[in-house]
């Protein structure tokens, strides 16, 4: 039996307790997803897609992305598409080539909507976006790439009010940290951080991931919530169907992760979220993902 991933951040404990005590979401058989990720690869770090330079700007670079790195989907069936993760690499990425605007405080610090526009495309919630980058240019970089993995999240979820992923279910907070997660992960992926501590992150709970394992059966929705996401209503932030999935989202990469380790394939739960996001580019058939409006996913 594979022995339990730490837990200094607190969010795989609380994900369980949401997972217990849920209304509308549960878990299903492994078998079937098990059966498809057992023996794929992890994918590779896109050195073509992201920039790739020297460490420090590097770093800014990845800290620029994941700030912004949210909501790319569209309002309704067969609306325009708004972009996507890769759009918003790539035109970071040439604006990193293209000079310093990106990279200094003083200039994130004087972001708008229209700038950003400019610089990444129409996506949606560009003032949100806009706000997000102005708080870092206003915080800075240093002090938010920690020694270890755990302290860089945690710095990131307390300094920066994009980060501080915490929800709410039955009174209790429930840590999720998608995004201040998702940073040292990127950070170790693209070489230019090494953190002893890798296998303390979780997935990172977004609208991708469930939309997988909900089409492999591992999470089960309520006829009510299932209804809700095929019709393409959106969730509220933060109301309880929409933290049941993230959170069970969480609990079923583990239990994945776990299960594959039982079978002589170790992998760190940030690996098993890399392959499940990148299956999921290319699922179809597939029913909808869940939508919610937030800078947190």
């Amino acid at each position: 039996m594979a022995a339990a991933a730490p837990d200094p951040l607190g969010v795989r404990a609380a994900c369980a307790w949401v997972v217990e005590r849920a209304q509308d979401v549960g878990l299903g058989p492994l078998e079937p997803l098990l059966a498809i990720v057992r023996d794929r690869r992890v994918p590779a770090w896109d050195t073509r897609r992201h920039y790739s330079g020297p460490l420090e700007r590097t770093r800014r670079y990845l800290l620029v992305l994941d700030t912004i790195n949210f909501s790319f989907w569209t309002s309704a069936p067969g609306g325009r598409s708004a972009g996507g993760y890769w759009q918003l690499a790539e035109r970071l990425r040439d604006a990193f080539l293209a000079g310093d605007e990106l990279s200094r405080p003083e200039r994130l610090a004087e972001m708008d909507a229209g700038r950003l526009r400019a610089l990444v495309g129409d996506l949606p919630m560009l003032e949100a976006r806009a706000a997000a980058l102005r708080e870092l240019g206003r915080h800075g970089f240093e002090g938010l790439v920690q020694e270890t993995a755990a302290a860089t999240a945690r710095a990131l979820s307390e300094r920066l009010s994009s980060y501080r992923d915490v929800a709410e279910y039955e009174g209790r907070p429930v840590p999720l940290l998608k995004r201040a997660q998702i940073v040292p992960a990127d950070l170790h992926g693209a070489g230019v951080a090494r953190f002893p501590d890798l296998a303390a992150l979780t997935c990172f709970p977004d609208y991708k991931l469930p939309q997988v394992l909900r089409h492999f059966g591992a999470l089960r929705y309520s006829e009510g919530l299932a209804r809700r996401i095929d019709r393409w209503e959106e969730l509220q932030p933060g109301e309880p169907a929409e933290v049941e999935i993230r959170a069970a989202t969480v609990v079923v990469v583990e239990r994945l992760r776990e299960a594959m380790a039982a079978a002589g394939r170790r992998l760190l739960s940030i690996e098993v979220d890399w392959i499940l996001w990148d299956l999921g580019q290319g699922l179809y058939p597939v029913r909808p993902y869940h939508r919610t409006r937030t800078v947190f996913y």
